[in-house]
């Protein structure tokens, strides 16, 4: 496969590049790859980042660049891996390209060879030049002609000249009008927009503090963009302008996407799944390991993650298995009874020593892929493990599980990427839809990002794994 790359933001945006190196630079340096406007992309560094290919995969690498590389949205430390679609862009307010795999039957791209002038057509063999008038009469007829014909020719360019210039003034002053106009409605826009969010933040303190922060950070962004667009204006920057007006849009449509999940009934969600999902003690023999599980059969049939009962690297085994409920204090033997054999799929099941019925999620989506990016999710497990606060009661620690809220921001096959909370404990949780459906199972997260990039198997994998142990 090669790479295809396409500007979709900034001067050269339309760009695109099909390449079949396997290590692209980018930047404004001459002998870049890729390589932008020295003069105005002034967010690019001369040799600002390189796309590199390492074992059948694709990452971007950041070369030390004065204004960062994000992918996605996010500013990357280290190496990191691309998808097919993913967008990077060089420098917070800089250009925007997308990554495309393409065939390796399409053709590489560059500079356009110049076409070669015409080959003067030769003369025939049997020519003879043309008759020359005989007289001075024709001569004379023959130019008046001319004269006059050009006579109109340049009357007729005259008035089109002057009625394209007043068109271009009419044109020119215009769009101005309309450009002003689509500027004051955007500012009225965001005014409301922020409005509308200081109201939501305010009803969302104590209840859900990760939805709140989020959205109170995606009004600092906003309010920061809106100051820019009015410097920008100001200052008659019109480039500045038309990056500055995208870069509202993307601000405006992620808090409308926040407003939407505070409008989500998070705390029904939690009321008819929280009994089903347990904190997991694994114990190693020279360790212990929380995380945490939920059950989808009355016969305790329990669902998690692979490495959560084998390690990161598949080799370590557990002495004993020990699951408590949500709101209990009272732990149960577990043993494992599967294991996804497929590498990129990090699921197991357990199943709970338990006599009589155990409590189960709601149910699965059985259509995850329908799940909108953008779309409010859910997470309930026990983040921090042990390590986060529990609650105690007469002399007892009752196993406290935790709602964390969050956005879809990639729906893949094997994986769904999730912008919102998790670290440590909270493996093997299960992510909800709106509707109070599993639609993944936490298993990861993104370096760099604080826990704030977190990813998931979507929910047909652990259907799959179940329907091998009937």
């Amino acid at each position: 496969m090669k790479v295809q790359l396409k500007v979709i933001k900034g001067d050269q945006a339309g760009i695109i590049r099909v390449l079949s190196k396997e290590r692209i630079a980018i930047g404004r340096h001459p002998e870049s790859d890729l390589q932008f406007n020295p003069q105005t992309a002034l967010e690019v560094s001369g040799r600002h980042a390189e796309i590199i290919r390492r074992d059948n995969r694709w990452f971007v690498r950041d070369l030390g660049s004065s204004n960062g590389t994000l992918v996605n949205g996010h500013r990357i430390q280290s190496d990191t891996k691309l998808d097919d679609t993913d967008q990077i862009r060089f420098g917070a307010a800089g250009p925007t390209i997308e990554f495309r795999l393409v065939a390796d039957t399409i053709p590489d791209t560059g500079e356009m060879p110049a076409r070669p002038a015409a080959a003067a057509a030769p003369a025939s063999a049997g020519a003879t030049p043309a008759r020359r008038s005989s007289t001075t009469q024709r001569v004379r007829v023959e130019v008046a002609r001319q004269t006059k014909q050009m006579r109109r020719i340049t009357m007729s360019v005259t008035v089109a000249l002057v009625l394209v210039s007043g068109g271009l003034v009419f044109v020119n002053r215009q769009q101005r009008l309309t450009r002003e106009e689509e500027i004051i409605q955007l500012q009225a826009r965001i005014n409301s927009v922020l409005r509308d969010a200081r109201t939501t933040t305010t009803a969302l303190q104590g209840e859900m503090q990760e939805l709140a922060s989020a959205l109170r950070m995606s009004q600092q962004d906003l309010q920061s963009l809106q100051q820019q667009l009015s410097d920008a204006r100001d200052a008659g920057n019109r480039e500045r302008i038309e990056v500055l007006s995208a870069e509202l849009e993307t601000a405006l449509t992620a808090v409308a996407q926040q407003q939407h999940a505070a409008r989500i009934d998070f705390a029904g969600i939690t009321r008819a799944n929280l009994r089903a999902i347990a904190m997991v003690f694994v114990d190693f023999g020279s360790h212990v390991e929380t995380s945490t599980a939920f059950a989808v059969r009355s016969d305790g049939t329990m669902i998690t993650n692979r490495h959560v009962i084998a390690g990161r690297d598949g080799t370590l085994r557990p002495v004993q298995i020990g699951v408590r409920f949500a709101d209990s204090q009272q732990t149960f033997a577990a043993r494992v009874v599967a294991v996804s054999r497929e590498e990129d799929i990090d699921l197991a099941l357990l199943k709970v020593e338990l006599a009589g019925p155990v409590p189960v999620v709601l149910g699965f989506n059985g259509r995850p892929d329908t799940v909108a990016v953008g779309a409010p999710v859910a997470v309930i497990g026990f983040p921090g493990g042990v390590d986060s606060p529990q609650r105690m009661l007469d002399g007892g620690t009752y196993a406290t599980a935790s709602l964390t809220v969050g956005t879809l921001s990639k729906n893949l096959p094997n994986l769904i990427q999730i912008n919102g909370y998790g670290t440590h404990g909270a493996s093997g949780s299960p992510v909800f839809d709106a509707n109070g459906l599993v639609i993944g199972i936490l298993y990861g997260g993104e370096e760099g990002t604080g826990g704030r990039l977190v990813y998931a198997v979507p929910a047909g994998h652990a259907r799959t794994l179940l329907e091998g142990i009937r």
